[in-house]
């Protein structure tokens, strides 16, 4: 059915690389989730005022602050998709991600007002109507819902979107809800025992849980959460495979939004190569980047002789030194250079997060390696912590 209606209202629809396709989708589901909420609010309202189930209208205020949460979306996708301006060079994806925080927020807040009318209900009890088309009209919601769950993961997956994926999750949490409802309003019909304002609670807690797990993972993106390992792995892999790259390092990654990347690496090369042509293999690099993946990166050029040379001989004294605390930390960016009769020593020390040394500590043994070999030497260290990925 999805593919049905990706197809029946969406012009490319297989092509989710592009924006405006991208977009497409997003307003998609969100429409259809705004029209089914709608419909399911007016319902469950009805029902449960005619029931007298403070639980049933809760639920379907829960779907009228959905509707709410699914208009968000829709802005979201529509703002996200604009083109880049003079005022917003990368563009504007991150209003899709701000779109996902408000429909997180909204979901918070529908659990609060759940739990509170839950509350008063355990206060004060009175127990609801039973009526067989009643539960058969929550029967119905539920599977409305976790239809709509399953439309709104297929279409977050296609075009990895958060805001979808944070929906998807509200259908699933209202479809809980409302089963919870049917059985109270079961149990009271067949046990004559009230537990509308118990389990109403029970949904509360659960729905205000998923609230502050989808805050969370919205707001990581905003606030610059480090991309998944295997993302990293991958973009490093690709340098290391351009022909005349020795080494790469301060890989960094920059989220402007979906299909908005950006990155920048130090990458380096044989200065025996040439200058023009190491300048134009990472040329070419940066192009299969943009044009496979939509990725913007931007090298730097590091060039590194080959020769015998006193930086490389102190270089290689350090890894071997540095081997001894953890394999995995490295230096780059080497120099020796007299300045006014002082020999100074600068490079960077690549140190990763769980190696538990503090960086002065590092520093002094630094350079009391360096000493070991220069010993009138100045040093300059800078510690690299771990942005993305180790140098390689």
């Amino acid at each position: 059915m999805f593919r049905w209606f990706a197809a029946k209202f969406i012009r490319d629809w297989d092509k989710t690389d592009q924006p405006q396709v991208r977009m497409a989708y997003g307003q998609m589901a969100s429409a259809l989730s705004i029209c089914s909420n709608v419909v399911l609010c007016a319902v469950k309202l009805a029902a449960g005022l005619a029931a007298g189930s403070v639980a049933v209208v809760a639920d379907g205020v829960n779907n009228l602050s959905d509707a709410a949460s699914n208009i968000i979306g829709f802005l979201g996708f529509r703002l996200g998709a604009r083109p880049a301006d003079a005022e917003h060079p990368y563009g504007h994806g991150r209003y899709e991600y701000l779109a996902g925080l408000m429909v997180a927020v909204l979901i918070l807040v529908a659990g609060v007002e759940l739990l509170r009318s839950s509350v008063q209900r355990v206060l004060h009890p009175a127990a609801p109507e039973f009526s067989w088309a009643m539960a058969a009209a929550l029967a119905a919601s539920i599977l409305v819902k976790l239809w709509m769950m399953a439309f709104n993961l297929e279409a977050g997956r296609r075009i990895g979107s958060r805001t979808l994926a944070a929906t998807a999750m509200d259908s699933r949490n209202d479809a809980i809800a409302t089963s919870v409802v049917l059985v109270g309003m079961a149990a009271a019909r067949f046990t004559g025992r009230d537990l509308d304002g118990w389990l109403g609670i029970g949904v509360a807690a659960f729905v205000l849980y998923s609230g502050f797990d989808l805050v969370r993972d919205t707001i990581d993106p905003l606030v610059g959460r480090k991309p998944a390992p295997e993302v990293i792995e991958s973009i490093r892999a690709r340098i290391m495979a351009c022909p005349g790259v020795l080494s790469t390092h301060d890989l960094m990654l920059h989220d402007y939004g979906p299909g908005q990347r950006f990155a920048s690496a130090h990458v380096e090369m044989a200065e025996e190569e040439g200058l023009t042509a190491c300048h134009a293999a990472l040329v070419a690099l940066s192009r299969e980047f943009l044009e496979k993946d939509g990725l913007h990166i931007v090298f730097q050029l590091d060039p590194v002789s080959g020769a015998d040379t006193e930086e490389n001989r102190l270089r290689r004294h350090l890894a071997e030194r540095l081997r001894l605390i953890d394999e995995r930390v490295t230096v780059h960016d080497l120099s020796l250079a007299r300045e006014g009769g002082v020999l100074w020593v600068r490079f960077d020390c690549y140190i990763p997060a769980d190696v538990a040394i503090p960086e002065g500590e590092l520093r002094r043994m630094l350079e009391r390696m360096v000493r070991e070999r220069y010993p009138d030497a100045a040093c300059r260290v800078t510690i690299d912590r771990d942005y993305m990925a180790p140098p390689h």
